[in-house]
């Protein structure tokens, strides 16, 4: 047999006008059209079954009497375009074919006999091949074209087990002999029947090729396949099954086991990999999916690796939730490619000898709405408006990409985690949703995750955890964008903190981005006078809110739960949400300061609280001082002196009761300056003049607004020293015996130091810890008699990590106090400016430390030497 595309025609002849035109000139012409017109057919509209050709079953008396199939139309792989047809008229003219029409509605089939392809002996309906012998055909015939040869339906037997085709019987006729003076009216007949054919299951299976019936998804294709157009996933027994993973509940344990049962970390993760190890690691998905691939040409999923993986995650006390998340991903994604499996049936380049004279119109009874055998219509992708065999391959490369790039990352509480909250989908595919953070992001990866997007060549906007292949605002800090039709909040990195930091860092973010959801901590352990109502005990909490769920974050208007094992054991391990705000007090808190902005060296300033007897917390990092003290009649004070330098110039939140208030501060580090006199140029001759010249020193003091008190008469101007620190003055006139004060404001962000320079006349001066006193001993020893006491040699062990030296001066009323390290290795200081010092940050060895002792109002001042030993122990 020879098809219509085996062939094809690729140019013609013109003819002119009196031209003597040949057999094979005309038929090239023919040829050419004829192609062409096949050619669009199959690669611009598509292969199968448009329309029609249903078959139904008439019956009399329960016997088979007719078999109906209705008016369709169907393309063939070689472009014939088969319809039903029915004699219309017939031509009185020799050698002219009888005339046909296709207004018809169904033709009824009541004979049929054994039917032979002993002409065409065409391939699919030969064995081995093509090469063997004819599989078992029975041609159908109307009662109007029945002939001997044919017999009653009602003798056709085993019909669960018949199929039934359109075959367009295609061959050559040589007419002969010719007949009157030529031959020019006849020629070569071609031959065009379309026949209605039966066959048994063991034919079709010849027709489609033996590796296409259906069978168990795991099955590898071994054989040549002669029908590569029918070959479709959909038609694969079980194929649509969304295997979809069991749900983890809670509430099991309690149900199980009862309330007053400790449970343990051991006990949830247990939930978890149980039902992964049930399911296999979502091995009967990646049968599934790498059948689809294999049968589509496309790579495949490496089930051994991805499962090796997902063991050794389990392995890890905290993080096991997220082995759960993948394989629920990789099922999600699953299912966003079974939605789009009955609409892919779309096929760039049919192969041309699939069914090229024959189409398959399906089991006689069908027992089910899909059937294998029968041709549905393949489109062309110029008709593909929905791109859906792309979507399909995009998906199936992603789902190889998600069983890849799952890293076994390490859940640890060094405090390198970082949390990140991604404003994401509660509902719909998992494209529409932010990437998680346990896959290994690649721009391969991303690629393969929103169709759309890549599409649009924008496949870097998707959302993740840490998207480095996208600088742009939108995408770093999403947060900050309008996110109304976000409905979901991705949250990440939590799981292996310390469950306070994650708690505190989490309602941080939660309070500037001001999300809409609230945090909750449970404990595995009980609580004991616990007033923190964002905080409970695991069992009780489970009992009275059914319904915790993990989701890898949660929704808006909903709880986050995290949970830790006990406060021996602080580390997070797991999370759950729930969809709504849960276990807010039913009173509201209040907490109001004097000021929203204060001075690191300014005095305490005291909270009011509502309710009265409310526990005042500051909202800091754990290791950090938020600057909150207890009296001891139960008053809560804001000191900004204990505040860590880490958080000066952040505004510092806080909560009454575990409940987060509005209420902020903001501490701002004072100026710190140092401010010399370098000369003096006394009066020549001649001149009252003398020049005082002064040096500014420190880190940013070009920053700071400066007020200068020259003449001791609080009368203060405004002079900046240039880009060196250089300050100059002139007095005219000057008393020796009457040397002013210079007192200096520096202010910096609201913050003022004050320096005092006196007794500067008779030579250049220093400064010790912002109060300025002559350099030497010309002030050391002189009325009034100033004395200072460091205290004794002391020994402190390491384990205390702190210790504190209390010192004391006298001979004057108004004395200031400056504690410096002179010997031994790094330390903090605190409290430098008061009798009392505190020492911490300690490691072992021998240390000396100095206390000056200054009199406010005469510059005299004392000082004394202390050593400490700090030992082992």
């Amino acid at each position: 047999m020879n098809n219509q595309l085996s062939n094809i025609s690729t140019q013609y002849r013109k003819f002119t006008k009196g031209q003597y035109v040949k057999h094979t000139q005309f038929n090239e012409f023919l040829d050419f059209f004829e192609d062409q017109d096949h050619l669009s057919r199959v690669l611009l509209q598509g292969v199968g079954i448009v329309c029609g050709f249903r078959p139904e079953l008439i019956y009399t008396s329960r016997l088979l009497t007719g078999i109906r199939l209705s008016q369709g139309v169907a393309v063939t792989t070689d472009g014939d375009l088969l319809t039903l047809n029915d004699t219309s008229k017939i031509s009185e003219e020799l050698y002219v074919s009888d005339l046909k029409t296709i207004d018809i509605q169904y033709e009824e089939y009541t004979h049929f006999k054994v039917y032979e392809d002993s002409i065409v002996k065409y391939e699919p309906f030969r064995e081995n091949n093509g090469l063997g012998n004819q599989v078992e055909l029975w041609e159908l015939a109307t009662e109007k074209d029945a002939d001997s040869d044919f017999q009653s339906i009602t003798k056709l037997l085993d019909l669960e087990n018949k199929y039934l085709l359109l075959y367009l019987e295609s061959y050559e006729k040589e007419i002969k002999p010719c007949r009157g003076v030529d031959c020019d009216n006849h020629g070569v007949q071609q031959i065009r029947n379309l026949k209605v054919l039966v066959t048994t299951s063991e034919g079709i299976t010849n027709i489609i090729g033996k590796d296409f019936l259906p069978a168990s998804v795991d099955e590898i294709p071994k054989q040549k396949r002669l029908d590569r157009v029918q070959s479709h996933p959909l038609f694969k027994d079980d194929i649509l099954k969304y295997g979809k993973q069991k749900r983890v509940i809670l509430e099991k344990l309690i149900a199980e086991q009862g309330a007053d049962t400790q449970f343990s970390y051991s006990d949830i993760k247990s939930l978890y990999s149980d039902v992964l190890v049930n399911n296999e690691y979502g091995k009967v998905i990646f049968e599934k999916i790498n059948f689809i691939a294999r049968l589509m040409g496309l790579p495949i999923a490496d089930y051994q690796n991805f499962k090796d993986t997902v063991v050794n995650f389990l392995i890890q006390n905290a993080g096991f939730q997220y082995a759960y998340d993948v394989v629920k991903d990789l099922a999600d994604t699953y299912y966003e490619i079974i939605k789009l499996l009955p609409k892919a049936f779309t096929v760039n380049l049919p192969d041309l000898n699939s069914f090229p004279k024959h189409i398959m119109l399906g089991k006689l009874i069908p027992v089910k709405q899909l059937d294998f055998s029968r041709h549905r219509f393949y489109n062309s992708a110029v008709l593909d408006e929905e791109k859906n065999v792309p979507k399909l391959q995009l998906l199936i490369s992603r789902f190889v990409q998600q069983a890849k790039e799952f890293r076994n990352f390490t859940v640890s509480d060094d405090g390198s985690a970082q949390i990140r909250i991604t404003p994401s989908q509660k509902f719909g595919d998992l494209s529409e949703k932010a990437v998680p953070f346990y896959y290994k992001i690649s721009e391969e990866f991303l690629k393969t995750w929103n169709f759309g997007k890549t599409s649009n060549r924008s496949y870097t906007d998707n959302l993740t955890y840490n998207n480095s292949f996208s600088q742009d605002a939108h995408i770093q800090e999403p947060l900050i964008f309008n996110i109304d039709k976000n409905s979901f909040y991705t949250i990440e990195g939590h799981q292996g903190m310390h469950y306070q930091e994650a708690f505190q860092m989490l309602n941080q973010i939660k309070n500037e981005k001001q999300l809409g959801f609230d945090v909750m901590m449970l404990s595995m352990e009980e609580l004991a006078d616990n007033k923190d109502v964002f905080k409970a005990y695991f069992n009780e909490y489970i009992e009275k809110n059914p319904g915790l769920e993990h989701k890898r974050g949660v929704e808006k208007g909903g709880t986050f739960i995290i949970v830790y094992q006990s406060s021996e054991n602080p580390v997070v391990f797991a999370d759950f949400s729930l969809p709504y705000i849960c276990c807010n007090p039913k009173v509201d808190v209040k907490l109001t300061l004097p000021t929203d902005v204060i001075c690191v060296k300014s005095g305490s300033i005291p909270f009011t609280v509502y309710p009265v007897n409310g526990e005042v917390k500051a909202v800091v990092t754990t290791g950090l001082d938020g600057g909150v003290e207890k009296l001891a009649g139960g008053q809560y004070v804001f000191n900004p002196a204990k505040v860590s330098p880490q958080l000066y110039d952040k505004p510092i939140a806080f909560t009454v009761n575990g409940k987060t208030t509005t209420s902020t501060i903001k501490v701002i580090k004072e100026p710190d300056v140092q401010i010399e006199i370098v000369a003096v140029e006394y009066p020549e001759s001649g001149s009252n003049a003398t020049t005082v010249k002064l040096k500014v020193a420190g880190q940013g003091f070009a920053n700071y607004n400066y007020s200068w008190d020259f003449l001791q008469n609080g009368n203060f101007v405004n002079l900046k020293p240039d880009a060196q620190g250089n300050v100059s003055y002139i007095y005219y006139n000057l008393n020796p015996s009457e040397t002013p004060v210079i007192t200096v404001a520096v202010n910096g962000k609201g913050c003022t130091q004050t320096v005092i320079i006196r007794n500067w006349y008779d030579g250049p001066v220093t400064i010790i810890d912002g109060i300025t006193f002559p350099k030497g001993n010309c002030c050391e020893g002189r009325t009034p008699a100033i004395t200072a006491y460091a205290g004794e040699f002391e020994r402190f062990p390491l384990s205390k990590n702190s210790f504190v030296l209390t010192g004391e001066g006298t001979g004057a009323n108004v004395l200031y106090y400056s504690w410096t390290q002179t010997d031994g290795p790094a330390v903090t200081l605190m409290n430098i400016n008061t009798p009392t010092l505190t020492v911490k940050d300690l490691v072992i060895g021998s240390y000396e430390f100095k206390l000056t002792v200054i009199d406010a109002v005469s510059g005299v001042f004392a000082a004394d030497l202390v050593q400490v030993d700090v030992f082992e122990g």
